[in-house]
Parts: C-alpha cells; sequence; structure tokens
C-alpha cells in the first residue's frame, strides 16, 4: 500500500485497482464456471461411469448435482456466520475448500469419496459465490457496478468453456486419466485466488461496519483514486456512515432478514430470492451443467459430436457475454430481466416443438435454438441477476439477505440438475415446455415486484422504501418511482442532505464532547 494521502494496492488506484479486484473476483466465477461444466462431459465418459458401476439417470443425476447440495451448505454458513469475518477471509477460505474437495475428487477410487470431494468443492464455492458479488458491488462506483459484473460473469463462460473443451480433449485418452484430470485441473483457479486476493482492499462499507473507518477511508480513496481527504471521498463516507444510521435498527441476529424494521427489509430479501429462482428456473443450468447429456440423449447425437456442438455453445456463450457489457449500466436492470425471459422463453417453445417432432433435421435446429436461448440468458439474467441482489439489499442485510439468495440460487440448480435426466428420460419434449411456461412467468413478477438499481449509489435504495406521509410504500410505488427520473434525482439530493446533516450533528457532538473533557480537566 502507497502513501496515507495518495493510497495504493499492490501499486494501483482509481479504475486499475478496480479491474483488479474484478480480476480477482472474475476467477472466482471462472472457477464456478468450470466447476458446473466440467462434470457435463464425465457423465458420458464410460471410463468415469465405471469406477461408479455405471450408475442409472437418477444417481448419475445426483454425481453432479451433490455439488450444488455443498454449495447450498456454504451459503447457509455465510448466512449464519459470514459477517464475523470481512469479504476478503470469507473468500480466501472458499478457495482453499474448494482445493480440498478438487483433491478429494481427483484421487478418488468410490462413489462415497466422490460424493464427499463433490459437497467439500461445493462448500467452498458455496462461500466465494455468496460473498464476491458484495465484494465487487461495494467496491465499484454506481456508474460502472454493472459493467464490472458483467466482465466477471463472462470468465463463468471462460470456466464453461475449459470444461467443455478440456472434457473434449481428454476423451480420447483411456483410463482414469480421462477424468481425474479435469477433476484435479480447478485447484489452479483456487490458487491464484489465494495468492492473489490477500494484496487487495477490503470492501469500505464492510469496514465502516465494524468502526474502523481510518482504514475504510484509505481503501476506499485507493478504489477512487483520490486523496483520502478529497470532497468526493468524504462525501461517500458521509452517505455509507447515515445508511448504516438509517439501518441500525437491522443490525441484531439472523432473524432481522425477516422483519421490516423501517426499510422493507424482508421485502427486499424476498426479491432478491426470487430473482435467483428465475434464473435456475429457466433453465440455463441444464445447458451448462449437462449440455452433452441434452445434445445426446435429447436430441439424439452421437458422444464425440455432443461434446464438440456442446464446447461450441459455450464459446458462443462468452461472445454473448459481452453484450452486457455495454448494455447492463445503459439498459437499467428491469428491461434485461423481462427480455431475456421473453427471449428464453420462445426459444424453449421453439425447442419443444423441434425435439417433439424428433427427425435429425429438426433436431438440430433444436440444437440452434438452444445456442439462441444462451445469448438471451446472458443478456438477461446472468450478470444482471448477480450484480442486483448486493444493490437491492441493505448494507446490514447484504451479507445475510445475498446469503439466502444465493440459497436459493444452488437450492433451485440442485433441483434443475437433479430433475433435468429424468424429464427428458420420462416426458421426452414437454421438459422444454416446463421451462418455457417458467421463464414467461418471470416477466409479470419483475415487471410488478422488482424496482430498478442501476447507477444508484447503494445507500439511496434504503431511501425508496422509507415511509411517505407516514405509510410505507407498496413494493408497486416503490417499483414505480424507482423508473421515474425525477423522483430518482430527489432521492440522490435528500441522500446528500441528510449525510451532511448527519455528518455535521455527529462532528458538533464531537466538538461538544472535547469541551466537556477540557473543563473536566481545568
Amino acid at each position: 500500500m502507497g502513501s496515507s494521502q495518495s493510497p495504493t494496492f499492490i501499486g494501483l488506484k482509481g479504475q486499475s485497482l478496480v479491474y483488479a479486484v474484478t480480476f480477482c473476483c472474475s476467477i472466482g466465477f471462472l472457477l464456478f464456471g468450470y466447476d458446473l461444466g466440467f462434470m457435463g462431459g464425465l457423465t458420458t465418459s464410460p471410463e468415469f461411469l465405471g469406477v461408479f458401476g455405471n450408475p442409472g439417470a437418477s444417481m448419475l443425476a445426483f454425481l453432479v448435482s451433490s455439488y450444488e447440495v455443498g454449495a447450498m451448505l456454504g451459503a447457509v454458513f455465510q448466512f449464519l456466520q459470514g459477517d464475523r469475518f470481512g469479504r476478503k477471509p470469507n473468500n480466501l477460505a472458499g478457495a482453499a475448500i474448494v482445493a480440498i474437495g478438487a483433491t478429494l475428487q481427483a484421487s478418488t477410487y468410490g462413489l462415497a469419496q466422490f460424493l464427499v470431494g463433490r459437497i467439500v468443492a461445493g462448500f467452498g464455492l458455496g462461500m466465494m459465490t455468496t460473498v464476491i458479488p458484495i465484494w465487487l458491488s461495494e467496491c465499484t462506483s454506481p456508474t460502472s457496478r454493472g459493467r464490472m459484473m458483467a466482465m466477471q460473469l463472462s470468465n463463468l463462460i471462460v470456466g464453461l468453456i475449459l470444461a467443455n473443451w478440456l472434457d473434449y480433449g481428454m476423451a480420447s485418452y483411456t483410463g482414469s486419466l480421462q477424468w481425474r484430470f479435469p477433476c484435479a485441473f480447478q485447484i489452479i483457479f483456487s490458487f491464484i485466488v489465494l495468492v492473489f486476493m490477500p494484496f487487495l482492499p477490503e470492501s469500505p462499507r464492510y469496514l465502516c461496519t465494524r468502526g474502523e473507518s481510518g482504514q475504510a477511508r484509505i481503501c476506499l480513496a485507493a478504489l477512487r483514486g483520490k486523496d483520502i481527504h478529497d470532497p468526493e471521498i468524504v462525501e461517500e463516507l458521509k452517505e455509507i456512515h447515515f445508511a448504516m444510521t438509517v439501518e441500525s435498527e437491522e443490525a441484531g441476529s439472523w432473524s432481522d432478514v425477516f422483519k421490516d424494521n423501517g426499510i422493507s427489509g424482508f421485502t427486499r430479501v424476498a426479491i432478491s430470492f426470487s430473482a435467483n429462482f428465475c434464473q435456475q428456473l429457466s433453465g440455463c443450468n441444464v445447458m451448462s451443467s449437462l449440455g452433452p447429456y441434452v445434445f445426446q440423449d435429447s436430441i439424439g447425437m452421437s458422444r464425440r459430436d455432443a461434446l464438440l456442438v456442446s464446447g461450441g455453445l459455450q464459446v458462443f456463450y462468452f461472445l454473448s457475454s459481452l453484450i452486457p457489457w455495454y448494455a447492463i449500466d445503459r439498459v437499467g436492470r428491469r428491461k434485461l430481466f423481462m427480455t431475456g425471459s421473453t427471449g428464453m422463453g420462445v426459444c424453449m417453445l421453439l425447442s419443444a416443438v423441434f425435439v417433439g417432432i424428433g427427425t435429425k433435421g429438426f433436431g438440430y435446429a433444436a440444437a440452434v435454438v438452444l445456442y439462441i436461448f444462451q445469448t438471451f440468458f446472458t443478456l438477461g439474467w446472468q450478470s444482471n441477476m448477480w450484480i442486483y441482489p448486493s444493490e437491492l439489499l441493505p448494507l446490514k442485510l447484504r451479507l445475510r439477505g445475498g446469503a439466502l439468495a444465493v440459497v436459493s440460487q444452488w437450492l433451485f440448480t440442485f433441483l434443475v440438475v437433479e430433475i433435468t435426466p429424468v424429464m427428458i428420460t420420462s416426458i421426452g419434449y414437454k421438459s422444454y415446455i416446463v421451462f418455457a411456461v417458467i421463464n414467461f412467468t418471470c416477466v409479470p413478477l419483475v415487471y410488478f415486484t422488482y424496482p430498478e438499481t442501476s447507477q444508484l449509489p447503494l445507500e439511496a435504495i434504503d431511501l425508496f422504501f422509507a415511509d411517505r406521509d407516514g405509510k410505507r410504500p407498496s413494493i408497486w410505488r416503490v417499483v414505480q418511482d424507482s423508473t421515474n427520473k425525477e423522483f430518482v434525482a430527489e432521492i440522490e439530493r435528500q441522500l446528500q442532505e441528510r449525510a451532511a446533516s448527519r455528518a455535521d450533528i455527529h462532528e458538533n457532538d464531537e466538538g461538544s464532547k472535547a469541551k466537556h473533557l477540557e473543563v473536566e480537566s481545568v
């Protein structure tokens, strides 16, 4: 770290330091993507299946989805204990646990050890996926927050690409190396996080909640590329402290996420939970975790063709993920959510028609439509969903509420990965109709209950939910106001005024205390 006047971390400050934080976060999500993807190729590997006695569809689904069980437990841990530690220590612990789980998987010779390894690695990733979006959102500025998350989520797809093409390349090898090497490869990403993250700044907002205002000022100044006494730094710290005052009643036990406490805490947690539900029940992880299985068993391709088409899908998915880099902070969260759900619903309906007809030509048409599905998913629900809970939730509930949202993420990921092979075997093309209906249902849910949060200071969101004329606003009223430019401008003005007023009162109190002490000493 550099001088106290112009602080730096690893020689970086300002946007360069924000990019470094984003890079470290993105390695965590690359690990997420890799872990989602590499099992998809193993589900069609004779060498891998032979180790476990060639399990049926249900056991095969559990081999894949046990990872989600571990991740859900990791998110529950963050819900119960995460606020006791910083954003960085939680990330580092998660990366170390993932490495232990990967070692167990790569060295296994039986079903029990492999399942334990999957659950342990999942636990670590559940910890990381809970805290990474929060750390990133609390370090970035309002105008670039969505873009940084979009960049990070593109790396998730890089992980999927690596997993699919590694599976494809290893398919030509005989023996256990074919599947042990992909299991062990994830350790590399954990190592990068463990080496790089200790040298980056902690979240200024987290430091403020711990009473470490001096260190918070240094981290914030470094992230904004300003002097620690710069008026912009002073103003942002005032807004953070003001938000902490507004939310002070919510700083209690884990049960606070189920209470109102003046700023609609439970409502905001419920919306965050539903966002994860909508993302996972869209069918996105059918393609991420079970792409080769779907192309082989649902559409009817050979194993090698299925691996090839699935690998190509992830490359196309990555290219599509570049679109939100430019759209997410310009278009806004709500419009992207609704556009994505509509497009995904149409794609799933077309897939149902093409797979239902059942000819080889229509099978390839279904594959093309599933490619387009990934474009709508990455535009509407990928990076958008991961940043939204961190923006919507109040500071004191951000980790606990975010953890509950991630519990939702992994619970429904588990459900989708667990039931999809059985659905495809049992009801065939009708599986796609189920996902289509869910996608269409998400459109009115977003329209009526999801406030706009794009480009707003995190502390301003609290004022959307504050009492007006002595009454708590309905969620529909909050949604309407959040899309009203004049109202939003007024909210930002009020935030600055109230933060300044609160700071003046605090300074006067401190001055009075100092005078009192002087009198006592005399």
